[in-house]
């Protein structure tokens, strides 16, 4: 009885340390944890996780205390995790999106607990697909607006995604942004980030110097030439929610914000 006993001891906390351990990972899991939000986000059915990694991050540390070994104690490297999520987007395609936890640990580990500044794991999830999604935007704006203007050799030499001024949004700004309908992965345009009250979006436009020196002189001169005419296809695209910075090149830059924009 008393070897029945013992083994059924070892076997409770056998089970007690492998509940801990799946609570743990299921936590650390955002792809688990977060299931029914990422179902919103991209459509219930239309996602799987394809890959996980952690890493070390060199953006913040953690205090690692050895008993045993005290050599060994002392801060270390953060850790975060990646994960890939694949997705059948609006033209049918298969896209591959990368959210990261980096993000929430490191303004977990500046901001204590009740700092209204501190992001909540669902708060950063969030950030993390704002962030994707707006170059995403950013490339649907390309192919349907620019490219009825510039070549696409000549539009494939510019960064396209949306911004926002007064710096990074507040926590609570990522709670309200969820809530929104529009606010999934194969439904949200750039007129929707600009049409939106949350925060002060616009669209940015940058010109890569090392893609445009592959362009021919010609190539380049119609680049930038072409500024009047992308602003004036944003306006008409966006009219008074247009919002916009454009940087084609040294002396071919313009900035816009629309009656709408203005008034947020």
């Amino acid at each position: 009885m008393g070897r029945l006993k013992k083994i059924g001891t070892a076997l409770k906390f056998i089970l007690i340390a492998a509940g801990i351990g799946l609570i743990y990972y299921y936590f650390q899991t955002w792809p688990l944890r977060f299931h029914s939000e990422l179902d919103a986000f991209f459509g219930k059915g239309n996602w799987e996780q394809v890959s996980s990694e952690t890493k070390e991050s060199m953006m913040y540390t953690t205090y690692v205390s050895s008993r045993g070994t005290p050599h060994l104690s002392g801060e270390q490297p953060g850790k975060f995790h990646e994960w890939e999520i694949a997705f059948t987007n609006r033209d049918g395609e298969t896209e591959v999106w990368m959210i990261s936890d980096h993000t929430m640990r490191i303004n977990q580990d500046k901001h204590w607990f009740l700092n209204p500044e501190r992001y909540s794991a669902k708060q950063a999830l969030t950030l993390e697909l704002m962030d994707v999604s707006t170059s995403a935007v950013g490339e649907q704006l390309r192919r349907e607006v620019l490219q009825k203007i510039l070549p696409e050799q000549e539009a494939m030499c510019l960064d396209v995604y949306i911004s926002y001024r007064d710096g990074n949004p507040p926590p609570r700004m990522y709670d309200q942004l969820r809530k929104e309908p529009w606010f999934t992965a194969n439904s949200m345009t750039a007129a929707d980030y600009l049409e939106t009250d949350l925060y002060d979006f616009f669209i940015r436009i940058l010109a890569y110097d090392y893609r445009v020196k592959k362009l021919t002189v010609q190539e380049q001169q119609h680049l930038v030439n072409s500024l009047g005419e992308i602003e004036r296809a944003l306006r008409e695209e966006y009219g008074e929610y247009a919002d916009y910075d454009i940087y084609l090149g040294e002396g071919y830059a313009a900035e816009f914000s629309g009656e709408r924009a203005r008034l947020k």
